[in-house]
C-alpha cells in the first residue's frame, strides 16, 4: 500500500468519482433492476452483472461498459456511454453530490487508481473478517453510492453487539481514507472509539501504510472493535 502524495488532489478526484458513481454507475444498475448497491471489482467500482451480462465499471479515470472504455470527462459523456440519463433517482434519497452533467470532471489518474486499490484491499479484508464472525450473521458487503463506502453489518441476536464494518475513501469529516467500526448502540468507554464525526472507531490509510503488514493491522483493528462490543 502506497502513501497518498497529494491529499488535496486525492480529495478533489474522489469527489468527482463520487459524482460518477452516484449519477451514472448506480443509475445504470437502478434502471436495470431497481437497486443501487455496487461492488469493488478488479481494483475499481462496478455494478453486479446486469441482465444483459454487462457491468458498468470505473477503473481509474475510465468508464468501462461491456468492454468499451470511455475516459471520464463529464457526467453527460459518461451517462451516454452507459446508456442512461444521468442522475440518481430522487425517489430514493437526495443525492450526496451535485448533478452537473456538463461540468468538467477533474480526476487525477494516480488518485483514481489509489481509490480503486483501496476498495480492492479493503474488500479482501472485510470479506475475510466477515468469514471469521459468521455466527454474527454478517450481511453481504456492498459499496453504497450515497456514502461512497463499502460495508457490511451484523445481525447478532444481542442487538448491543451489532455494528457496521466498512471502509471509506474519506469524507469531509476525515479526508484520509479509513476503515471503520460503527456500533449501532452506545459505545463502551474506551480510547479505541476515536471517530471524530460519528459513533465508532477509525483506522486511517496512513496508519495502514505505516504498518509492517497492512492486512494484519486492518484485521486486528476490526477484531478489536468486535471484541470490545461483545465483552462490555
Amino acid at each position: 500500500m502506497k502513501p497518498i502524495q497529494d491529499l488535496a488532489t486525492f480529495v478533489s478526484s474522489r469527489n468527482a468519482l463520487h459524482q460518477v458513481v452516484e449519477h451514472v454507475v448506480a443509475k445504470a444498475r437502478y434502471v436495470n433492476d431497481g437497486k443501487i448497491g455496487l461492488t469493488a471489482f478488479a481494483e475499481g467500482i462496478a455494478t453486479p452483472p446486469l441482465s444483459d451480462g454487462r457491468r458498468v465499471q470505473v477503473i481509474g479515470n475510465t468508464l468501462l461498459v461491456g468492454g468499451v472504455a470511455t475516459v471520464l470527462t463529464t457526467i453527460a459523456e459518461a451517462a451516454r456511454a452507459a446508456g442512461v440519463e444521468p442522475g440518481l433517482p430522487t425517489e430514493l434519497y437526495p443525492a450526496a453530490t451535485p448533478l452537473e452533467p456538463d461540468a468538467p470532471l477533474h480526476i487525477d489518474g494516480a488518485s483514481a487508481i489509489a481509490i480503486g486499490e483501496w476498495y480492492a484491499f479493503t474488500s479482501l479484508v472485510l470479506n475475510a473478517f466477515a468469514a471469521e464472525i459468521a455466527d454474527a450473521l454478517p450481511s453481504p458487503l456492498i459499496l453504497w453510492p450515497e456514502h461512497f463506502d463499502q460495508a457490511f453489518y451484523t445481525e447478532d441476536a444481542d442487538e448491543s453487539f451489532r455494528a457496521n464494518y466498512g471502509a471509506s475513501p474519506g469524507d469531509a469529516g476525515h479526508p484520509d481514507p479509513y476503515l471503520y467500526v460503527g456500533p449501532w448502540g452506545t459505545v463502551p468507554g474506551n480510547e479505541f472509539w476515536n471517530a471524530p464525526h460519528f459513533n465508532g472507531a477509525v483506522l486511517s490509510h496512513s496508519s495502514l501504510v505505516a504498518a509492517a503488514d497492512s492486512a494484519s493491522a486492518a484485521l486486528q483493528f476490526l477484531r478489536t472493535g468486535r471484541s470490545l462490543l461483545i465483552s462490555h
